[in-house]
């Protein structure tokens, strides 16, 4: 591994220690009627708004988790980090692969050389 390959590898390692909390899923939002006879939603007045994590998983089926408005910001902070960490270890993984294949060329050639 050459030393700008080390030094981004070791950099992006450091980043997604610092990520945090992550959370898979999608913040979805949306209205819908409570059900009390009394409220204004029930009365042609405004719905009421709420937000859902919805998640998918790997059996094929979804979670659905409410989210409370006074953790909603927590929740799309650790959607936004579980995103980033997806994103550093595709690159970790493209840099592994390219240190790889490099050190495979260097041994072919070494091979070649001592055959000659």
């Amino acid at each position: 591994m050459d030393k700008e390959t080390a030094q981004e590898r070791k950099r992006l390692l450091k980043e997604l220690g610092t990520l945090g909390n992550m959370i898979r899923g999608t913040l979805v939002h949306t209205q819908r009627k409570c059900g009390s006879k009394g409220c204004h939603c029930m009365t042609g007045g405004p719905l009421h708004d709420v937000r859902y994590l919805t998640i998918s998983t790997h059996h094929a089926r979804n979670r659905t988790v409410h989210v409370e408005r006074s953790i909603e910001d927590e929740v799309v902070r650790g959607i936004a980090s579980y995103k980033r960490a997806w994103e550093i270890l595709e690159e970790l993984g493209r840099l592994n692969l390219e240190s790889l294949k490099a050190k495979a060329r260097a041994e072919k050639a070494a091979k070649r050389g001592k055959a000659k």
